[in-house]
């Protein structure tokens, strides 16, 4: 726990054996180190079925990664028609490396996202005028075609789709022949997907077939999808490249070109006109392909605007098999400068075997985490969560950083990257699985700031312009301090702090300056009452409460600086920033004695203010009660007093309709009789949001952890917050719903809405999922309740899972339990001592305690009930440590 109150758990040390502890002389004298956990290659069982839903199946591909076969066929199936799209029966997976996001679609397109100058689509999907978006192709045989499109199926065709980490596959069979196909970003930071085309001849004759990779030239700007102007297309016979450069714009001065390549197999030729390819053809059968010709047309320049031109690329690629024998044909779509392109194609050209190389480096980046085998689902999604939160990096030319982002129908839908706080919350599992991507977002986040004392935007769209018309809220100084101090205290990275950083005014200074200045901020804003004001702004986490609950002071934002201000204090006394240090821990001090005075007397804290009407007195709010907990601020009887209440009127036991069937609602239900408070509640909500919100929960299954040996079962609610909160309970619950299958939005309905099924805001019905909150939540708070949790001095080891025996292994960090054991390790970025902390292992009885660092049996003593000992930790270099019971 990191408040006022040390909070042990259940796993606390004995009396009998804290004398034994300090006095190893008095254990065995000899006792041999365990093997350190950081050297473990042990991976762990991924195979279940376990929440599927009724789209397909989940497995285990041939790289030892989570797959997901989507069997469902959306043409026919009434659950295909999705109500998040009005209906619409498309389906998608996200592709990604960390410069390039894809969706691949259930229909058997892929589209391509670019947020390097605007943010835009390559090859938007636009039927009405024959952009089909690509990454599939044609097959011309004996006389006969066939397109691997999922919708243009043939009778005597079958197709199979599958979703893989980092990858879409098409598996077709036709008479004669097997194609394989795959479509994949490499991982890494290149700017393009490959699509590995294997054909094996499955007949006892040597076929001819013609193979027509077909990807398309439509790059759109959202959000009406305005077509952006083009050249005329321009083909390298020497590279066997076609590209097509974009024309500058106000906004992209020096734009990206789009381009295709052939990087493994003949080409025979090409065409960049639809008119030419598709002539009087269709998508099913172009009039190229039905004629097995190309005609090396070059589409004329585009104008843009509300409708594309012609363009495409498409490669023709005639080949020769001998029964049973295979070929694979690569290409490339992407985009890039016009003189990086060259190199790009060249480097994949001479790149052996890129999809392998691709899939082992996914397969060496995901977490090992084992918590026996009724988990087995849950070891598989943690991996699902660990590559939907990498692949949802992009990078943006005008910060110079890559950028995780809040995704989804924000990002893709509305061309924001708003809101401001989300990609410092998604970077906290970043801390300890690519620690260099955690520092960019900070770096990012922070050139948002001006040197004056003006509020950071709310949000910003293409070039790193504010979004107009969302103005600001009265917490993103706040997140900024949140994540830096995190990753400050986590890494031990204190050269960081001094590293240069952008003002958005001009000029640059430290991120310490930063820092400071953002303190400077948030403390500008505290209100009559000692919270901080929403004047002037949309409100704080809960976007339009200003509007909708006429709030005036947030308690939320107080209960987040009580947390938050001890703990940049710590990293700044540990940079030698005393002055500073004194200034935040005051500032603590007094959001603590505000928040404390807020308590409701039926049992939790209130939200805010209205003027001088109190919010929050007859309806409980979820937003602050979380960060009170994590505070240290509820005494032990308030704490278990308010978890009741969080029972009873966010999770439903004993409320109408309830119990919620996933993660704690928001807000009450309207209906509920012992509810008095009502205030712009949306879909049979008391309150304003309503609904459940993966972030909420994320910081509420952290919460829990922290109440371990304080509230009786605090354990066991922090795991059932985190498992209710899964994809697999959304999919287990709601089987028909393909919003919360392979990724989902920011939040779902809550059990008491008219569908509790549905997820989404309501903003968009024309994009959902790949929101990844519930990713980078899961993870981060699979590594709190195992028990990894920075300090001042270095780590507090305090496992808050309900299971004895238990791996979790995430990026640098690492823990393991067993019984009468109790190792980890964890990897700082600067070398020093470190002090840990360490709960007794499970089953440690009267047992004497020994402490090992570094693989050597070091002393320790007793402090608030934990085993504590130094390590000297080397930088970039696991530090493992081991207590043992004997």
């Amino acid at each position: 726990m990191r408040g006022s109150r040390a909070r042990v758990g259940t796993a606390a040390v004995t009396a009998a054996a804290w004398l034994l502890v300090g006095f190893p002389c008095l254990a065995a004298a000899h006792s041999a180190a365990p093997a350190p956990l950081s050297a473990s290659t042990a991976r762990v069982p991924i195979a279940s079925k376990y929440g599927s839903g009724s789209f397909g199946t989940w497995g285990v591909d041939d790289f030892g990664l989570p797959d997901y076969t989507y069997t469902l066929d959306e043409q026919t199936a009434p659950q295909a028609a999705q109500p998040e799209l009005a209906g619409n029966r498309a389906a998608w997976h996200q592709i990604g490396n960390d410069r390039v996001v894809a969706d691949a679609f259930n229909h058997g397109y892929v589209q391509l996202w670019s947020q390097d100058q605007l943010y835009q689509w390559t090859n938007y999907y636009q039927a009405s005028t024959d952009h089909f978006s690509g990454g599939y192709g044609y097959i011309d045989l004996n006389g006969h075609s066939w397109s691997t499109l999922y919708l243009d199926r043939s009778p005597d065709e079958t197709v199979a789709r599958i979703f893989g980490e980092g990858y879409a596959q098409t598996n077709v069979t036709i008479p004669g022949l097997a194609v394989k196909a795959i479509v994949y970003a490499p991982f890494g930071n290149d700017p393009l997907l490959l699509h590995d085309v294997t054909l094996t001849n499955t007949s006892k004759t040597t076929e001819h077939p013609t193979w027509f990779e077909y990807w398309d030239v439509n790059p759109a700007v959202p959000p009406d999808e305005t077509i952006r102007a083009t050249a005329a297309p321009v083909y390298d016979a020497a590279t066997q490249t076609l590209s097509v450069a974009q024309l500058p714009t106000a906004q992209d001065l020096d734009p990206l070109s789009i381009f295709a390549a052939a990087l493994n197999g003949p080409v025979a030729g090409y065409d960049t006109d639809t008119q030419s390819f598709f002539g009087s053809g269709s998508r099913a059968l172009p009039a190229s392909v039905s004629a097995d010709t190309s005609h090396d047309s070059i589409a004329p320049a585009s104008a843009g605007g509300l409708d594309g031109g012609d363009q495409m690329f498409a490669f023709r690629s005639p080949v020769t098999l001998a029964p049973g024998r295979s070929i694979t044909l690569r290409y490339a779509y992407g985009y890039d400068s016009p003189t990086a392109i060259a190199p790009l194609v060249a480097k994949y050209r001479a790149a052996r075997q890129p999809l392998q190389s691709s899939e082992a480096k996914w397969r060496g980046y995901m977490p090992q985490v084992s918590l026996g085998k009724r988990y087995t689902w849950l070891s598989r999604e943690l991996q699902w969560d660990a590559y939907m939160l990498r692949s949802d990096e992009t990078y943006e030319d005008c910060a110079g950083e890559h950028i995780l982002s809040q995704g989804g129908y924000y990002q893709y839908g509305f061309g924001w990257q708003a809101a401001y706080r989300d990609p410092l919350q998604l970077l906290l599992p970043m801390i300890y699985q690519d620690p260099e991507l955690a520092r960019e977002v900070i770096i990012y986040s922070a050139e948002e700031q001006s040197q004056s004392d003006t509020s950071i935007p709310y949000g910003h769209t293409s070039g790193c312009k504010p979004v107009s018309g969302l103005g600001t809220s009265d917490d993103l100084d706040l997140w900024l301090l949140f994540a830096a101090e995190e990753y400050g205290l986590g890494t031990r990275d204190l050269a960081f702090f001094r590293t240069p950083v952008k003002w958005a005014s001009g000029g640059r200074a430290s991120l310490w300056s930063h820092l400071e200045q953002a303190f400077r901020h948030q403390q500008s804003l505290l209100g009559p009452h000692g919270d901080y004001t929403t004047a002037g702004t949309v409100g704080d986490w809960s976007d339009l409460s200003t509007a909708i609950l006429h709030m005036t002071e947030s308690s939320l934002v107080t209960a987040q600086a009580a947390y938050v201000y001890p703990r940049v204090a710590d990293l700044a006394t540990l940079a030698h920033q005393s002055g500073f240090a004194a200034q935040l821990r005051k500032a603590g001090a007094r959001a603590r004695r505000t928040v404390a005075r807020e308590w409701v007397g039926r049992g939790w804290y209130q939200r805010g203010w209205s003027g001088t009407t109190r919010l929050g007195v007859g309806a409980i709010f979820e937003e602050p009660q979380p960060w009170a907990i994590l505070a240290g601020i509820p005494t032990p009887s308030r704490a278990r007093k308010l978890v009741a209440n969080i029972h009873r009127f966010l999770d439903g036991y004993g409320a109408p309709g309830g119990p919620t069937k996933i993660g704690t609602a928001q807000s009450p239900a309207a209906d509920d009789p012992l509810v008095s408070e009502h205030a712009g509640g949306e879909h049979g909500s008391a309150v304003f949001v309503g609904g459940v919100w993966y972030s909420l929960n994320g910081w509420l299954t952290w919460a829990y952890g922290t109440l371990d040996g304080e509230v009786p079962g605090a354990r066991a609610d922090a795991f059932s917050e985190l498992v209710r909160n899964t994809l697999a309970a959304h999919a287990t619950a709601f089987p028909n719903s393909w919003d919360g299958i392979l990724s989902v939005d920011d939040v779902c309905a809550a059990w008491y809405a008219k569908d509790p099924s549905t997820c989404g805001n309501g903003l968009s019905t024309t994009y959902d999922t790949q929101i990844p909150h519930q990713d980078a939540w899961t993870l981060w708070d699979m590594l709190e309740l195992a028990g990894i949790s920075s300090s001042a001095s270095g780590f507090r080891i305090v496992p808050h899972l309900p299971m004895s025996t238990f791996s979790v292994r995430i990026g640098d960090a690492g823990i393991a339990s067993s019984p009468h054991l109790l190792r980890g390790y964890v990897t700082p970025l600067a070398s020093g001592r470190l002090t840990l902390q360490v709960a007794a292992p499970p089953a440690s009885g009267h047992r004497s305690l020994i402490a090992y660092a570094g693989g050597r049996r070091v002393r320790s003593r007793i402090v608030g009930g934990l085993a504590t000992f130094a390590i000297d930790a080397r930088k970039g270099r696991p530090a493992d440590w081991a207590v043992k019971a004997q």
